[in-house]
């Protein structure tokens, strides 16, 4: 197989994430359109190695020294348009399509521009921003069935959608391949306009140093009201229920954590709800403040946080 001689054994994932913790694959390998994918799943089969997917690594965190198996990295950039449709491979940047839908007049992506990660990796965790994610414009879903063996197309509703969930979290024989989105026709100054504001406000509110994004899933407003009813009400009177849900980042922050550190790792002082790696931060790091945070919403508020990053 030609794939083999891309292979890569012991390799580092440090570079591929954008926390910049990594661990060591046994098996890694880059492929960029479906041949390369196949031919990679073929493969691992053949070595009943198991199958791995990393995507554009920006809402990971890598919590083992050593991976077994093969760790597909899906990149590339590829996408064609037919009037309002953009269809792309999985491994196109978020911030890229965001760029191609404003020069074409599209509307529907302005809330990506400048989020770090790829088209397959956001349908998974329905990625979104300012009140808009993935489920408002995505038509249709490639993927490979690794128990069928075979390509399915997907289409919105069963993609089953959720906030920063979606059946692909659920079902991981399915490998997102190819997404395919409905926009709507806008002026493309204005698409333009608002993805610069947008791109802005991350810049100037968003620490620099490497994270993984927001750590902690935004809390709803209905759940929040049945475990702690009147804490509910006071952030609902002081104008902080936004969309029904409430930012984990200002409840943290309630907390004085910003600027906690374990080992490397830290709460940002920019903004509470992101840990940051301030050098050498390791997993364990990582994983000690978020259950330290945990720990500390429960205690105070009574209620869960739960993690919007995934243990990779």
């Amino acid at each position: 197989m030609q794939i083999e001689k891309q292979i890569k054994k012991n390799f580092d994932l440090t570079p591929f994430t954008t926390f910049r913790i990594g661990g060591q694959a046994e098996f890694f390998v880059i492929v960029k359109n479906k041949e390369e994918l196949l031919e990679a799943i073929k493969w691992a089969k053949a070595k009943r190695a198991p199958i791995n997917i990393l995507a554009g690594g920006s809402n990971v965190l890598i919590v083992r020294k050593k991976i077994k198996g093969l760790v597909i990295k899906i990149a590339g950039e590829h996408y064609n348009i037919k009037k309002n449709y953009l269809s792309c491979w999985a491994g196109t940047g978020l911030t890229k399509l965001a760029k191609i839908s404003a020069a074409e007049g599209l509307t529907g992506m302005e809330w990506s521009f400048g989020i770090p990660g790829s088209a397959g990796g956001a349908v998974r965790g329905n990625a979104g921003a300012y009140g808009l994610d993935m489920s408002s414009v995505v038509a249709e879903v490639e993927a490979y069935d690794l128990i069928k063996n075979q390509f399915v197309k997907i289409n919105r509703q069963a993609c089953g959608f959720s906030y920063r969930g979606s059946a692909f979290k659920k079902k991981n024989n399915l490998l997102i391949v190819q997404v395919k989105l409905k926009l709507a026709k806008g002026k493309s100054e204005q698409i333009k306009n608002l993805s610069r504001k947008n791109f802005n406000h991350r810049f100037e509110t968003l620490p620099k140093d490497p994270s993984a994004g927001c750590v902690f899933k935004n809390l709803q407003y209905k759940d929040v009201a049945k475990e702690n009813k009147q804490l509910a009400e006071d952030l609902a009177a002081k104008g902080l229920v936004r969309g029904g849900k409430i930012g984990a980042g200002y409840l943290i922050d309630q907390l004085r954590l910003k600027g906690k550190k374990v080992g490397g790792a830290e709460v940002s002082g920019k903004h509470a709800n992101f840990i940051v790696n301030t050098g050498k931060a390791r997993p364990k790091d990582v994983i000690k403040l978020i259950n330290l945070i945990k720990r500390k919403i429960k205690h105070k508020y009574k209620i869960k946080f739960e993690e919007e990053i995934q243990y990779f």
